[in-house]
């Protein structure tokens, strides 16, 4: 297999539901590998780190040493029912459980594997009030509507926004690119997305949204690439908007030159106080940390906040998770 193949596969795990597909594990396994903590490349000392893109399976409660040796102090955590299940038996206070949804007729996208009980595009409304009434589920996403060709107005939407602000809870929406060729057979995911549309992640899609929920708190996964005007202007105008950088810092997602371009365009319009780490990738989580760590533009102090402080404040947690 020739590197280039490696890394369009790779590109194929990020962005959605990924919940570690065997066939692509094979395909790409340096994508996946959570990697030694003891390797050269593992800093001497990490900086706090709050994780706002972890996917259930590509990261299992097994991993939690590999994190704590990384300093990462707290994950958003978007699952499937399945998944969240499974991870029940972790320290509350390390994660926040996310639903994933919705599914392509109840199949997850990219993976296939069942989202929730019946065919369904969504998951039941009942049982999901249910399942927020007890805290089994805090936050809503990776909400990966591009997949389903969805835009984030559409109306079958409103009921999951009135429960999300209802319920206070963090809501995770997935606006930029998916897998090479989505929308084509050709596209080497085991679960293809004919409906797959790019057109749907235009972050300005979502202010009617944002008008009609004005408590909504909602963040952009992917920070929106590759759309900087669209992201800044939605910024701009709802204070509530975070993004996060997730797959960005891989190589094979954007060229570095490029994320740096984007991220530092965030900063200079004004945002880098609602900038969060995420990864997506989970080898790739280093490369990330270190993205930041390297780049030039920021000042400590907003890599500091990037890192942590600002997915701190935007979950509400309390500020000494991030504390050195």
């Amino acid at each position: 297999m020739k590197v280039n193949q490696k890394l369009r596969a790779g590109v194929c795990l990020s962005l959605a539901a990924v919940t570690a597909a065997v066939v692509l594990m094979k395909l790409a396994p340096e994508a996946f590998a959570q990697g030694d903590p003891s390797s050269p490349q593992m800093p001497a000392a990490y900086p706090p780190v709050i994780d706002m893109h972890v996917h259930g399976t590509t990261v299992t409660p097994k991993d939690v040493k590999s994190l704590e040796a990384e300093n990462v102090r707290y994950l958003f955590l978007a699952g499937l029912a399945a998944d969240l299940r499974d991870w029940a038996g972790v320290d509350p206070a390390r994660y926040l459980p996310s639903l994933v949804f919705p599914c392509d007729k109840g199949r997850a996208p990219i993976t296939g594997r069942q989202c929730f009980e019946g065919t369904g595009d969504f998951p039941d409304l009942e049982w999901l009030r249910q399942e927020l009434s007890a805290g089994r589920i805090r936050g809503f996403g990776e909400m990966g509507l591009q997949f389903l060709g969805m835009g984030p107005d559409d109306p079958r939407l409103e009921p999951f926004w009135q429960l999300a602000e209802e319920f206070d809870v963090p809501v995770a929406l997935h606006l930029g690119p998916g897998p090479p060729g989505a929308a084509y057979d050709s596209n080497p995911v085991p679960f293809k997305s004919p409906h797959f549309r790019m057109a749907a992640g235009d972050p300005m899609q979502l202010e009617e949204v944002l008008l009609r929920h004005k408590r909504l708190r909602i963040f952009i996964m992917h920070a929106g690439w590759p759309r900087l005007e669209s992201m800044i202007a939605l910024m701009y105008a709802h204070p509530n908007v975070y993004v996060d950088t997730a797959a960005l810092q891989a190589p094979f997602v954007v060229p570095r030159a490029g994320y740096y371009r984007y991220l530092r365009g965030l900063v200079e319009a004004g945002f880098g106080r609602r900038v969060m780490f995420g990864s997506d990738f989970p080898n790739h989580r280093r490369a990330g940390v270190e993205a930041i760590l390297e780049a030039e533009f920021l000042t400590d102090e907003q890599k500091a906040d990037i890192l942590c402080s600002n997915a701190a404040r935007f979950l509400r947690l309390d500020a000494e998770v991030c504390r050195p």
